[in-house]
Formats: structure tokens, C-alpha cells, sequence
């Protein structure tokens, strides 16, 4: 059974984080490391995870003074994971139980298969399994232009050597960013399943009124080459972002190294 980890970068969760913790628990594959950056804790999350912790002993608590943004967050999960498989897993969505366990059969078992996604639901209430049936198989021709492989994707961490981890510039397209270069260099494969249980209140980095998505989108279709979906966005997004190279710790390093 090969080791497992998760990049879950945390803020202010508290409402969610006793059933993430019930999920976690249910999960059926037993080597599972859930590295949580968890930004600005209060005593409540911290006391939920200790509690979690004296029984499975499953999830590096990194506790972080302050909010740092999410692609830091995110990258400080990868620096920390020790699983040879890393999957995203944001506190307020849910997992099938077998999510985690039928995802890396299919890595072990298939060694030239680099990234593994599937179907998922899109929910408006936590801990809701109805909602709207996403069937990505319909978008695979679309792969290396769109987030096709969705909020529950998992990836050999090897592949980090040729595609990089995520671009700290970006807020709500980071996940976006590294999954183009993420199939850009390595092999993805779909799976019918229903991994999980996206969860869409209108509140989150992507999802909010304000939010950054429509411009950062754009600036990642320049930097990748793919249709502009607003072209009136073209000038901001270039104002606004380096599309030629991705930003890590302040450094930049060319972005057409990863592509």
C-alpha cells in the first residue's frame, strides 16, 4: 500500500473541520498523511485535530502565524508531504470513502500513469452528496486546456521534477496553473468514479463575488497558449501578472521550463 498525502491549505474553517475529520476517518486506504497548512488556527480547529490525532495519528498540523496566500500554503503542504502520491483536498469538500484507496490502486497498478481524476458533484450545503453530477468524460479532449481533472485529482510526486509545484502569483488559478503543466508532462488518466463532493457556496477563491478567477484564468491562457476566453481581460492580466514566469518564494523561474 503506497503512502499517501494530502495538500490541504486551511483558513478559517472551523464550521467545516469536525466533518472533514469524520470524512478523513472514513477513508479506506489506512496510509493516508493529511498535511494541513493551517493559516491564522483557532483554538476550536486546533482542539479538533489534537482530538483526531490521539486516534489515528493521520494529519501534520502545520500551524502558521498570520494568513499567507494560498499558493504558499499550498506549496509549504508539498515541502512537508511524505507520501510518494499527493492529492488535493480542501477542508469544506468531501470525499467518497473508497476515494483515496481506488485512485492510488490505479497508480500502483499502472506504472506509466502519472495523474488520476474522475467525476465528482458539485454541492451548495456541507455534507450534502446531491447536487450537480459532473461527468468530466465528455472534456477529456479538452485536457491541456481546461481544469478538466477537477477538485480531486491525485499525482505522483515525482512529477513535481517536470511540471514544478504551484505559482504563489495566483489566488484562485493556482490549482489551475499546475494542472496544465501537471498533464502537460505527464500521463492522466480518467476514472468513471464519483470521487467527491465539491462544495460551492459562492464563498470560496474562485467562487466569490470578487473573486480574481475570470482575470487569473486569462493570464494562465496566455502563459499556456490556449483560447482566450475574454479578450478584454488580455491587457489587465498582463498589468497584473508575470505570465512569462512562475513566482516561488519571491523567485522567479521561466515558466516555459515547465511546459
Amino acid at each position: 500500500m503506497t503512502k499517501v498525502s494530502t495538500i490541504t491549505p486551511c483558513y478559517n474553517m472551523s464550521k467545516y473541520m469536525e466533518g472533514f475529520l469524520t470524512n478523513l476517518s472514513q477513508q479506506t486506504h489506512k496510509d493516508l498523511e493529511v498535511v494541513i497548512d493551517h493559516n491564522d488556527p483557532s483554538e476550536p480547529e486546533i482542539k479538533l485535530i489534537e482530538a483526531h490525532n490521539k486516534i489515528y495519528n493521520n494529519v501534520f498540523h502545520i500551524q502558521v502565524d498570520g494568513v499567507d496566500p494560498i499558493g504558499i500554503s499550498m506549496n509549504r503542504c508539498i515541502e512537508n508531504a511524505t507520501g510518494d502520491y499527493l492529492c488535493i483536498w480542501n477542508v469544506d469538500d468531501l470525499r467518497t470513502p473508497d476515494s483515496i484507496e481506488i485512485m492510488a490502486r490505479v497508480l500502483d497498478e499502472n506504472p506509466d500513469i502519472d495523474i488520476v481524476y474522475g467525476n465528482y458533484n458539485i454541492v451548495s450545503r456541507f455534507g450534502a452528496t446531491e447536487g450537480q453530477y459532473v461527468d468530466v468524460e465528455p472534456y477529456i479532449p479538452e485536457l491541456k486546456i481546461g481544469m478538466i481533472i477537477g477538485p480531486f485529482f491525485m499525482f505522483r510526486k515525482s512529477l513535481i521534477e517536470k511540471s514544478g509545484v504551484f505559482d504563489e502569483q495566483f489566488i484562485s488559478g493556482a490549482d489551475y496553473d499546475l494542472a496544465l503543466r501537471l498533464v502537460r508532462n505527464g500521463n492522466a488518466h480518467f476514472m468513471p468514479d464519483v470521487l467527491g463532493y465539491y462544495l460551492n457556496e459562492g464563498l470560496g477563491q474562485s467562487t466569490k463575488p470578487d473573486s480574481k478567477q475570470a482575470l487569473e484564468r486569462t493570464a494562465i491562457e496566455l502563459r499556456y497558449g490556449v483560447r482566450i476566453l475574454d479578450q478584454s481581460l488580455v491587457e489587465s492580466a498582463k498589468d497584473n501578472y508575470d505570465i512569462e514566469n512562475i513566482i516561488i518564494n519571491d523567485e522567479k523561474i521561466p515558466a516555459i521550463k515547465f511546459q
